[in-house]
């Protein structure tokens, strides 16, 4: 099989990682890179010796280029992932997939009628702790899923003026929670502020309402003391945490609530807390992002489904609007469409 050619669209904060992933994948083909300003292009041609561009019509004409890869600005990505579908190119967007729900189900419609790969980058599900904290509340071994409560935050030159917190830092949980709990949740409830521009929030707290008693809670900030990125799921017989940046990643405690046979002086049923201790979680290690630009192009090299395809992307926005409407609408419950 001849190696997939592929094109990089925006070389700025995210796209250069991109740039260096697909430039040293088996089976790939760096063609092109393209980017408005030619000052980020210099040093990619001399790091890659890559064919570099500012015009998007070089690349939508070139035979050699089969996929694209957009790494620009949200507002953008319906416009570029258009031009990129009507030529007949495969697609990789990165997250989120469009600044509206309006525009992501355009681009999911566009590439259902092209009969492309549209590809969304929700980098964390190729990360293996988290795939394997997925898979073990999906196999139950927590026993029935009770609620979560997680933590993503930052405290450096990382808080951005174009976006706030919400877009920028919570839609990883509005693809992971998903997938954790097996369903989307049906309605959000979002509060925050912004502390460093009053027009974009840097702290929001989000509760996530999954029927049948099932929450999640997150907190994500730009304003914090310590970059963290946790989650614990409580479930029934068992606790699950997650710590991407320690280690271990994954710890399985056997902590839980059991019903006794003593009763109190009213005659209510007592509960004991039964605590057998925490055990480590063997994970493999992997690169998320190699991992996620290697499904992308064996999805268009073969033909087949991603597994963060554009109806996934489309649900994460669906989420992220339901939080903004909450957050406008002085922190109300919102149901997620």
């Amino acid at each position: 099989m001849k190696d997939v050619g592929i094109a990089v669209v925006g070389a700025g904060y995210w796209g250069p990682n991109l740039i260096h992933s697909f430039a040293g994948l088996p089976g790939c083909r760096l063609v092109t890179v393209c980017d408005l300003d030619p000052t980020r292009l210099s040093p990619i041609v001399e790091q890659y010796g890559v064919h570099t561009t500012t015009c998007l019509e070089e690349i939508l004409a070139d035979p050699a280029i089969a996929a694209v890869a957009i790494a620009t600005p949200a507002e953008s990505h319906r416009a570029v992932a258009e031009a990129c579908l009507r030529a007949g190119k495969h697609v990789y967007v990165e997250k989120p997939l469009a600044a509206t729900s309006e525009d992501a189900e355009y681009i999911v419609r566009k590439a259902e009628t092209a009969n492309r790969i549209l590809m969304v980058g929700h980098i964390f599900l190729y990360d293996s702790a988290v795939m394997r904290l997925i898979n073990l509340v999906q196999q139950g071994s927590i026993g029935q899923t009770r609620y979560a409560h997680g933590i993503r935050t930052s405290m450096s030159g990382t808080a951005r003026l174009d976006t706030s917190v919400i877009w920028d830092a919570l839609i990883h949980d509005a693809y992971i929670l998903p997938a954790l709990f097996g369903r989307p949740p049906r309605r959000v409830l979002a509060a925050g502020a912004g502390y460093l521009n009053p027009s974009l929030e840097d702290v929001a707290f989000v509760i996530f309402d999954f029927d049948d008693g099932a929450l999640a809670q997150i907190y994500v900030s730009w304003y914090a003391l310590e970059k963290a990125r946790r989650i614990t799921v409580v479930g029934s017989s068992a606790i699950l945490a997650y710590d991407d940046l320690g280690n271990p990643k994954l710890t399985l405690y056997a902590r839980r609530y059991a019903q006794s046979e003593e009763r109190d002086p009213q005659g209510r049923p007592r509960w004991h807390w039964h605590d057998e201790g925490g055990q480590p979680v063997e994970v493999t290690e992997s690169e998320p992002l190699h991992a996620e630009c290697q499904q992308f192009i064996e999805c268009v090299a073969e033909g087949r489904r991603p597994r963060t395809d554009g109806r996934a992307g489309l649900e994460a926005v669906r989420i992220l609007e339901a939080c903004q409407r909450s957050l406008e609408s002085n922190n109300v419950w919102v149901e997620v469409r």
